[in-house]
């Protein structure tokens, strides 16, 4: 569902690039020449990121000494747009586009292109990998604006503590559970999250179980007994009240609506 490679060397753009899967990016580190395209050619240059479009042929026109492609799958994207609601997110594939980066944002960019590449090659799981790629294209198409404040390494364990909240979350909801698998003590993992999410680990969480909770009330055919099982409460009448503080109205009534 994702294929993270290194690329380099020189092109023509008599030969396509290949990729597994319809969503493509290629990362520019160093490199000279041009990206090719229907659309036209775009400058490869240094620190540039180009989102690819589902549809047309990639091809390369010049020299990359350092870079990477990038491709994944229509699912895996699905979990970004549902972080990521606004039209910016939703068109960032429709046309080709690009952004700049400059150079400490293209070392953040690398290191975890970087880090990515373990967790693919030590073959973490889908929630994982659809998490922290949620989050790697928030960040380098700009869209997720607190990141960029963030030194290297508050980054990289913003990205750990989200991939582990998602694999995790319907079923786990103590603090001590999520500070361990931080590698922290409670008290400095909620210091943390306040710091770079202004939030606790128990808003996020049950954040995190409402959104869900929404998507399957709309995408699925699960009963509410059953949604609420599947979400961890214990009684439906739990689920209920929660979700009404949540969004305001009853399940039945989000139901309805939706």
């Amino acid at each position: 569902m994702i294929q993270l490679e290194p690329i380099n060397g020189f092109f023509k753009k008599e030969r396509a690039l290949q990729a597994i899967y319809p969503m493509r990016m290629l990362i520019v580190r160093e490199g000279n020449g041009f990206l090719c395209m229907n659309s036209g050619d775009y400058p490869l240059l240094k620190g540039r990121i180009f989102f690819i479009p589902e549809e047309g042929l990639v091809r390369l026109d010049g020299e990359i000494t350092s870079g990477y492609w990038l491709s994944f799958s229509s699912l895996l994207y699905a979990e970004f747009l549902l972080q990521h609601l606004d039209p910016q997110a939703k068109n960032l594939f429709l046309n080709l586009s690009f952004r700049d980066l400059d150079s400490h944002r293209s070392t953040k960019t690398y290191s975890l292109l970087d880090q990515l590449k373990r967790e693919i090659n030590v073959k973490k799981d889908i929630p994982f990998l659809a998490q922290y790629l949620s989050l790697f294209l928030g960040y380098t198409a700009g869209l997720n604006g607190y990141l960029a404040a963030l030194t290297l390494d508050d980054l990289q364990q913003v990205l750990r503590f989200r991939a582990i909240l998602e694999q995790f979350f319907r079923q786990e909801r103590s603090i001590q559970f999520y500070a361990e698998g931080m590698g922290m003590s409670a008290g400095k993992l909620n210091k943390f999250l306040d710091k770079v999410l202004g939030k606790s680990l128990t808003v996020l969480i049950k954040d995190r179980i409402m959104r869900e909770a929404e998507e399957l009330l709309i995408h699925s055919e699960y009963t509410i007994d059953e949604i609420a099982e599947l979400l961890g409460f214990e009684q439906t009448t739990n689920f209920n009240k929660s979700f009404k503080r949540h969004r305001g109205m009853s399940v039945l009534q989000f139901s309805r609506l939706a």
